[in-house]
């Protein structure tokens, strides 16, 4: 499968001098991590990419099940001028050194690279693993070559081979009880689950009431402060969702309480300081990182990943590519003992002795963990993020700055508090009821000094409350005077909260990926695709920025749940990546693997085809259609189907032979949340209309359809959009006039012929496109978001998210500047104007 690495003489058998004429060749995934390695390594390498993954299995099953499990791959078609670059090049070179991310995938991909080239046997062909892209991080990959691990590469086609019989089959079965098209997934599939199941805790939840009291108290010094009323006969009362036995259950209940309250005497009954300790995170994980970036940057799994990507791969400020952050796909916190001594110095330097422990603090990752890798980390950690600032696009930055900021906290001193808990008690009838406040004092911040920013990085991006730390988040803590026990106390004020037990939240981004990880579904490297896959695939949407589970997605798991009942357990899913891991370690082949996890699926297979409801069929709804289920003859009743617009109800007769039986009644069955104003129906003028969704999107439909047949388009969320509204202006192409209209990106202004007459008014900025001198106009993605592209597009590819204009940089003379809105967390958005060549700002106005 590999070749050795060789140091001596590779000259080729017939003489020829390829030491003397060729070069080394090195092959990485990323074009822009084969610039910054060319400008490390320097002359006498050729450093080329293979632009991600160039062969996989084809669009059929790939897989020879029969023999071995062996899989056919192939060469994609966008890949093949690629594979025949590379073939050329490792021709004249005098070594091949294959360079792909270190991980699973990456030696995947160096294997692939080598069945795909197939190079000269003769040629030596080496594997190193680049951790960090710094000159540093290179010279010593490059001074350790190895050999492709054999280990590494079945454990990745094992996961290749799983997940493509677990798609290919089963989406099979959903092809013939549910739609075309449809698909299932090892991973994603109970990634679907896993919010399903949320969903229906949320529905079948009914919610407790309960009633919170909080009294005012002076003391003989100020200030006055608020206590909770946490007992009541010395049992613990409900104050959240955890249920105790007892609780103020309604507001007949509270308002007693309160009166006997009110006239009660108080005095301190107890009183402790104690101290308190908060321990800094280990750095982070890939995991870990993308849960705090969702959190606090609010970056999507996948923008998180992009950016790691970049900050990795190498970032370009001045001094030509460099990698800033470690390799960003890791399950361990360790770091290098020279990273940990890098840090702990500068801790010193910046912060002081006293921010530094005794001993350098040691992490390290939970059982099953993968610790080939390093956690992620800065290459330098002496590159703070000031000075970076105006280096980096805002999203690298605050990506920067968080991971620079949580491996220094890891390596420095516990923040520390004293912590004050004070209760009064006061005689109610035969309880008694306990009052209590809880106040914290810091004593020392610790590892929270660097979470806190200098006032000169409060800037609009919001980068220091972006940056935050994880623990440093606002208490219900109260600020306490000197108190004595025994000391009088003076009620003031008693307030009654009414409160309800909650449902468990929504899985967001972050509350997801933390799931996955703790069940051991996938990977971290595959969290983004799995989010991605499960919204493009219509099973999930976002609603408030939380997943909620379409009625597709419900219906398809509930189906999944009646023939795969081990395939959709997490814990199944967790146990396969146990075998991967093994396979990885060599105590589990590949075809043993395969061959356990076949034979169950098989049989599997087999009982769903039987056992699966058929919703092409229709599943009976046990209701009778309105239409026509109280005739005495041929009653109707309703079967739940799916169409191409997704699930709805229709009636048994809709089929029926005698044409006087037929019944034309459908229903949809997911329906959207619909906006306050419904309008009316401009045909006949029933209202309210009903919100549907179709092929192009939702629209509001007459309720007497199909007697009537007015519709009202509707943007994207549901909201009714006006009819044509003419401009007075005259299309210069047909004569007709130019009117308003509503697309589904949005609103603009076309000839009333269109689409028959193409013609589109565009508005046409001041500025002229840099790149080739045409028009800037602005534009709207698929998600709304305006920016400004060329109108010259397709042949001109220019684009700008920041409305350009006609303003001189003054720092570097750049004829244009772009009108931007910032929006710093807890301020008023600010317009500032941002120059495209050298990132200088100054305020509008």
């Amino acid at each position: 499968m590999t070749r050795k690495p060789s140091q001596g003489d590779s000259s080729t058998p017939d003489g020829s001098e390829r030491a003397t004429r060729g070069q080394k060749l090195v092959i990485v995934e990323s074009p822009s991590k084969a610039k910054t390695i060319t400008k490390y390594l320097g002359k006498g390498y050729k450093v080329m990419a293979s632009v991600g993954h160039i062969r996989d299995l084809p669009r059929k099953l790939g897989v020879d099940i029969e023999n071995g499990f062996q899989e056919e791959y192939e060469v994609s078609p966008a890949k093949e001028k690629v594979v025949k670059e590379l073939k050329a090049a490792a021709k004249t070179a005098n070594e091949l050194i294959l360079a792909t991310d270190p991980d699973r995938e990456g030696e995947a991909i160096s294997w692939h690279l080598l069945e795909a080239i197939k190079p000269p046997k003769s040629l030596p062909v080496s594997r190193v693993l680049f951790n960090e892209i710094t000159p540093a991080g290179i010279q010593k990959a490059m001074a350790a070559p190895t050999t492709i691990n054999k280990k590494l590469v079945d454990a990745q086609r094992a996961r290749r081979v799983l997940d493509r019989l677990v798609g290919y089959k089963v989406s099979q079965v959903l092809w013939d009880k549910v739609r075309r098209g449809l698909s299932a997934g090892r991973v994603q599939s109970v990634a679907v689950r896993i919010i399903v199941d949320r969903e229906k805790e949320i529905l079948a939840f009914n919610p407790v009431e309960y009633w919170v009291l909080k009294g005012k108290f002076a003391a003989k010094l100020p200030p006055s402060f608020w206590m909770k009323l946490v007992k009541l006969g010395g049992q613990p009362l409900q104050l959240g969702n955890k249920e105790t036995k007892r609780r103020v259950a309604d507001a007949k209940e509270a308002g007693d309480l309160k009166a006997k309250l009110e006239k009660a005497d108080y005095q301190v009954t107890g009183l402790e300081t104690k101290e308190k300790k908060r321990n800094p995170a280990a750095p982070f994980t890939t995991a870990k990182l993308q849960q705090e970036a969702a959190q606090k940057l609010k970056m999507s799994v996948s923008r998180t990943m992009q950016n790691a990507q970049r900050l990795y791969e190498g970032v370009d400020f001045g001094e030509g590519p460099v990698g800033l952050i470690t390799y960003m796909r890791t399950d361990s916190p360790r770091m290098a003992p020279e990273a940990v001594e890098a840090a702990r110095e500068l801790i010193a330097k910046k912060y002081g002795k006293e921010y530094l422990p005794a001993k350098a603090r040691v992490y390290t990752g939970k059982a099953g963990a993968q610790d080939a890798h390093e956690a992620i980390r800065p290459t330098d950690i002496t590159r703070t993020p000031e000075s970076l600032r105006g280096n980096l696009e805002p999203d690298q930055f605050r990506l920067y700055a968080l991971i620079w900021r949580r491996t220094m906290a890891s390596q420095m001193e516990a923040a520390r508090f004293d912590e004050t808990v004070v209760q009064t008690e006061a005689a109610v009838g035969k309880d008694t009821a306990t009052f209590e406040a809880k106040g914290e004092i810091e004593r020392f911040p610790g590892w929270l000094a660097v979470y806190r920013a200098d006032k000169t990085e409060v800037d609009a991006e919001g980068i220091a409350d972006a940056t935050k730390g994880p623990e440093e988040e606002d208490e219900d803590d109260a600020l306490l005077p000197a108190l004595k026990v025994g000391e009088a106390l003076r009620l003031e004020q008693l307030d009654t909260d009414q409160q309800f037990t909650k449902p468990p939240a929504r899985f967001n981004e972050a509350t997801l990926v933390k799931e996955l990880e703790e069940d051991g579904i996938g990977r971290p490297s595959t969290y983004a695709s799995i989010i991605s896959t499960i919204q493009d695939r219509d099973y999930v949407k976002k609603h408030e920025g939380r997943f909620k589970p379409t009625d597709l997605g419900m219906t398809v798991t509930e189906l999944l749940l009646q023939g795969f009942v081990d395939l959709m357990d997490p814990k199944y899913t967790g146990a396969m990546e146990g075998n991967l891991d093994r396979i990885e370690e060599g105590k589990l082949t590949f075809k043993k693997a395969m061959t356990d996890f076949y034979g169950p699926f098989e049989q599997s297979l087999a009982a769903a085809g039987k056992d699966m409801q058929n919703l092409k069929a229709g599943v009976p709804t046990g209701e009778k259609c309105p239409k026509c289920g109280d005739r005495k003859k041929h009653p109707g009743t309703l079967l739940k189907r799916i169409g191409r617009n997704g699930l709805f109800v229709g009636c048994t007769n809709y089929s029926a032979e005698a044409e006087k039986d037929k019944c034309d009644y459908t229903a949809d069955l997911e329906k959207m949340e619909e906006p306050e104003d419904a309008p009316e129906c401009p045909l006949c003028g029933t209202t309210p209309m009903n919100l549907r969704k179709g092929q192009w999107g939702p629209f509001w439909a007459c309720p007497q359809y199909p007697k009537c047949k007015g519709i009202v388009k509707a943007d994207p969320k549901g909201i009714p959009v006006p009819a044509d509204e003419p401009t007075g202006e005259t299309c210069p192409n047909c004569g007709k006039g130019f009117v308003k209209r509503h697309g589904r990106y949005g609103e603009f202004i076309c000839c009333v012929d269109y689409p028959t007459c193409k013609t589109v008014k565009k508005e046409i900025l001041a500025v002229p496109c840099p790149k080739c001198g045409g028009g800037l106009s602005p534009r709207k993605t698929r998600f709304g978001k305006v920016f400004y592209g060329c109108v010259n597009y397709p042949k001109c590819d220019y684009t700008a998210w920041d409305k350009p204009v006609p303003v001189t940089c003054p720092a570097c003379k750049n004829p244009t500047m772009g009108e931007k809105t910032k929006k710093p967390r807890g301020k008023d958005p600010i317009q500032v104007l941002i120059c495209p060549n050298c990132k200088h700002e100054e305020p509008m106005g």
